[in-house]
């Protein structure tokens, strides 16, 4: 089993008459909209959870008083949304995302996810996962993880608390992934945290955006000193299922002497009330250079000249055409500093070192480019990637906020934990939920800024 959070673990007096003050004031439950869902699923295409429930296992009866009187314990972890994706890095580990919650707590907000390996080439349930395993959620910027929360109406994008100080800008108030990757097993679910600067006042929900899977729409963000807690948690160490992709496969060549060549190929489009997430494939048919991945031709187009863009190799390529519309629908960009100077941040996979796997010949990466939002009611669009003949009459999974059974509520829990920076926390097994909350008494060390999304680069 994944073991519970290491590092310092403490109690806050004030902290706790506040969440159960505002606990006996509430009277919530969170009904989530439903959304759509199949059978089988793509590598990188968040789902609402399937309707099959992780076993309970029953107590065996006593000898001397009635089963009856031995309560069988209730699932308790709510799965807002849940996504397959294979890692790019070589070692060909699936894993399955899930977002199981936004909590408000003093001064942080907190994304609670989680990650389940599933199968990997060799292993068997119990194995950790391979050295070298990487999720592909590294950010060139402060705070290590390259998740966002999107504030539709507001326009606005929130990214990782990181440590104010210059040396350690990378370190994020979060369970760090560093730490948590050479930790996980396969068949063994990890919680995960990851704490963002407070929210707007008014705000209610929010977009989860992983830079390599589709979008999850209109998280619900519980109030301060709530907790969510499920009565039905699907079991989410069943065996991968896999879907079959909207296109066939592209080809691309390279206009140099050795002619390499790489595939495309579009596993969705899933269009949201604020983003469209076109999920994709790109496959290398022979040995790449490099990585395996250059930025050009199919993978991105250029930034305006002068234009500071911070995110590696991003996928920036992929347009949406909607018949009767002039002009494409293309990646969003959120604003940025680097160096005390103006910069930008793609909505979308950026390629790095995670996708080594690309160097060779058989190698595949799971992307996704996040665009801007369609008309309501397009069925259809036509993809477009540079240097490649267009997809044409690709279907449109539209997505209403996320789904889930109906959510009872508690005061969150007592127990807070603060960043030790010589044992830094590595997570939860999925049976301590509810998980602990950041310590507020850390957060001065903290800091991060709410960006700007923007729908095109300036000077495009």
């Amino acid at each position: 089993m994944a073991r519970a959070l290491r590092g310092p673990v403490v109690a806050s007096r004030h902290a706790r008459r506040r969440r159960r003050a505002a606990a006996l004031a509430a009277v919530l439950v969170l009904v989530l909209l439903a959304g759509c869902s199949w059978g089988g699923q793509e590598p990188g295409l968040f789902t609402t959870p399937a309707p099959s429930v992780a076993p309970v296992p029953e107590p065996a009866p006593s000898a001397t008083e009635p089963s009856s009187s031995v309560p069988a314990a209730r699932p308790r972890l709510p799965v807002l949304a849940e996504a397959l994706w294979t890692t790019a890095d070589g070692n060909g580990v699936t894993v399955r995302f899930a977002v199981h919650a936004i909590r408000r707590s003093t001064g942080v907000t907190v994304l609670d996810w989680s990650v389940t390996p599933l199968a990997g080439p060799g292993r068997r349930a119990g194995d950790l996962v391979p050295s070298g395993t990487d999720l592909g959620l590294t950010r060139t910027l402060a705070a290590e993880q390259a998740v966002a929360l999107l504030d539709v109406e507001g326009g606005r994008v929130y990214r990782p608390l990181a440590d104010v100080v210059r040396q350690r800008f990378r370190r994020c108030l979060c369970t760090p992934l560093f730490v948590v990757a050479p930790q996980l097993r396969f068949g063994e679910t990890t919680l995960l945290q990851l704490a963002f600067p407070p929210l707007a006042e008014g705000t209610s929900r929010l977009d989860v955006v992983l830079p390599n899977v589709a979008v999850v729409p209109g998280v619900p963000v519980s109030p301060l000193g709530i907790t969510p807690v499920a009565e039905q948690t699907p079991d989410l160490t069943r065996p991968p299922v896999a879907g079959n992709p909207e296109t066939g496969a592209k080809t691309w060549t390279a206009r140099d002497a050795g002619g390499r060549q790489q595939t495309v190929v579009v596993n969705a489009v899933v269009a949201g009330r604020g983003l469209t997430s076109v999920v994709w494939t790109l496959h290398s048919v022979d040995d790449q250079p490099g990585l395996g991945s250059q930025p050009g031709p199919p993978l991105s187009t250029p930034p305006p000249a002068g234009v500071r863009v911070l995110t590696d190799n991003p996928a920036s390529g992929p347009q949406l055409r909607v018949q009767g519309r002039k002009d494409p629908v293309r990646v969003r960009w959120t604003t940025a500093t680097f160096a005390d100077r103006p910069a930008y941040e793609c909505l979308c996979s950026g390629l790095g070192l995670w996708s080594r796997g690309l160097r060779y010949g058989g190698g595949s990466a799971h992307l996704a480019t996040h665009v801007g939002p369609l008309p309501p009611g397009t069925r259809r669009v036509d993809v477009r990637f540079p240097g490649l003949p267009a997809f044409t009459d690709v279907p449109v999974t539209w997505r209403t906020d996320v789904t889930g059974r109906v959510q009872t509520v508690e005061p969150s829990p007592d127990a807070t934990w603060t960043y030790d920076e010589a044992d830094p926390p590595s997570g939860w097994s999925a049976d301590r939920w509810p998980t602990p909350l950041p310590d507020e008494r850390q957060l001065g060390d903290y800091a991060s800024r709410p960006e700007r999304l923007l729908a095109a680069l300036p000077g495009a």
